[in-house]
């Protein structure tokens, strides 16, 4: 008897007593409930993880403070679970359209319209947009033509979600910025505390860590930077600080100047900018060494190496602006030290299909980009203890201890090309069994030393790195 994909009855052939027809909607009711089970226990678990921070934390907050009730905890701990699950929720929304970026703008395709999976052509479902749960809700396939929808893109919206999340919950609770006023944390009635200034900051701050995030994402399959994502970026970044100089947060100076607050000081904006970009360079240049060693602004200007280094300056760019010069020796070694920590979640992300053919291997200049972003995101949520520390470079410490951290970065281009070459023979994992034709160790070691994208583009029409044939992506793309 002829079935569907359900395990009903063909038309034709179905048996003409009722009891057969109710076995085949048993069937499909079965199997229905098993396609859901993954997206329900993960629902499950979300609901339960919440609930036991509200009731939890707010009955270990009144053992604690007997002058408060369970009760009266109740409420405080519901709006954080609310604040908290609202930012997840935009935030991750914010990944899933950085997936489109990544996969739309260096093959020079429009980034806007809806979502369409590349394979079919078919317009995706609004619930099947929805960030994580719809990839799990579809088993990791598209609902229209069945196939595998990589794992890299619910990965990169978890990422961007807790990245952004992390900084918006630590400056919406005034735990982060330097010099912000602080309100009451020293009991259980913590709040947030909102104010017109700090949504311009906290805006400011999200919209360029996140293009952060979109450019590592481009990065990390070999692909150059497109030119309207670089002008996106230099206007995102400058323009504001230019207009509404309290963005600056920290001076330029090298030590504080007494009672220094950056309300109305446009022409400090300027030099914050200035020497922010010229501390990138500075640092780019530096890290060329073992990031991109073919670069050669004098005698290969247009060349593919000297291409890889004007990326790692605009990169490196966004964080010298939103922290400032004086931090940027010390965000450039902890990029450096978590570039070698996260490799193995970099390799468990696929690499998307270039424009034109298929890096073989991820090296030293992608996991720098792809611990770009995590650094300067665990900067900003910790940027008031780390400024408060003596030992941390910044206007705050002495400039013996700026000076020793930017020592210390002409160290990173050695520690990068013998820390990441060591890891550069795993291959990225595969989603599916189809095998990837082998990475030898030399082949490896020469991707870590410099950019993988200068390896031959032989691949275009291969096999993706995650087993199935050149376009399998997200629902995003």
């Amino acid at each position: 008897m002829a079935c569907d994909q359900y395990g009903v009855p063909a038309s034709g052939n179905q048996p003409e007593s009722s009891g057969g027809q109710s076995i085949g909607f048993d069937n499909l009711n079965r199997h229905r409930l098993r396609k859901k089970l993954p997206l329900l226990g993960v629902l499950a678990w979300l609901a339960a993880l919440l609930a036991g921070y509200v009731v939890g934390l707010a009955w270990f907050q009144a053992q604690i403070y007997p002058q408060y009730s369970f009760a009266d905890l109740i409420v405080p701990r519901l709006i954080d679970a609310t604040i908290v699950s609202w930012l997840i929720y935009f935030c991750s929304s914010i990944g899933s359209f950085l997936n489109v970026v990544a996969w739309r703008l260096p093959r020079g395709e429009s980034i806007g319209g809806r979502s369409r999976c590349p394979r079919c052509a078919c317009t995706l479902n609004s619930r099947d947009n929805v960030p994580v749960l719809g990839w799990i809700s579809l088993g990791g396939r598209c609902r229209f033509c069945s196939l595998p929808i990589s794992r890299r893109y619910p990965i990169v919206e978890a990422l961007v979600g807790i990245s952004l999340t992390v900084v918006g919950v630590c400056e919406i609770y005034s735990l982060s910025l330097p010099g912000q006023i602080m309100h009451w944390h020293g009991g259980p009635l913590w709040a947030p505390h909102v104010t017109p200034i700090l949504l311009g900051i906290l805006t400011y701050h999200a919209v360029l860590l996140s293009t952060l995030w979109g450019m590592a994402l481009i990065r990390i399959d070999g692909a150059r930077l497109p030119n309207g994502l670089t002008v996106f970026a230099a206007l995102a970044a400058i323009v504001p600080m230019l207009a509404f100089p309290t963005l600056m947060i920290v001076p330029w100076q090298t030590t504080r100047p007494s009672l220094w607050s950056p309300h109305g000081l446009y022409f400090d904006a300027v030099m914050r900018v200035v020497t922010a970009l010229v501390a990138a360079a500075l640092f780019g240049r530096v890290l060329a060494k073992g990031l991109c060693p073919s670069a050669d602004l004098k005698l290969n200007p247009l060349g593919s190496g000297t291409a890889r280094l004007v990326d790692l300056i605009v990169m490196l760019s966004i964080p010298a602006i939103l922290i400032g010069w004086q931090s940027m020796p010390a965000l450039v070694i902890a990029s450096a030290i978590l570039a070698f920590l996260t490799r193995p979640l970099l390799n468990w992300i696929p690499i998307n299909d270039g424009p034109k053919g298929q890096i073989a291997a991820r090296g030293a200049m992608e996991s720098f980009s792809f611990a770009l972003p995590l650094a300067t995101t665990l900067h900003l949520a910790l940027w008031r203890m780390l400024w408060s520390d003596p030992y941390w470079p910044s206007d705050q410490s002495s400039r013996n201890v700026i000076i020793a951290a930017a020592a210390g970065v002409l160290l990173v281009p050695l520690f990068l090309r013998q820390r990441v070459a060591v890891a550069g023979p795993t291959p990225v994992a595969q989603d599916d069994a189809d095998p990837q034709p082998a990475i030898t160790e030399s082949t490896a070691i020469e991707s870590a030393g410099d950019s993988a994208d200068e390896l031959p583009q032989d691949h275009g029409d291969g096999e993706s790195d995650h087993g199935d044939h050149r376009g399998q992506h997200s629902p995003g793309a």
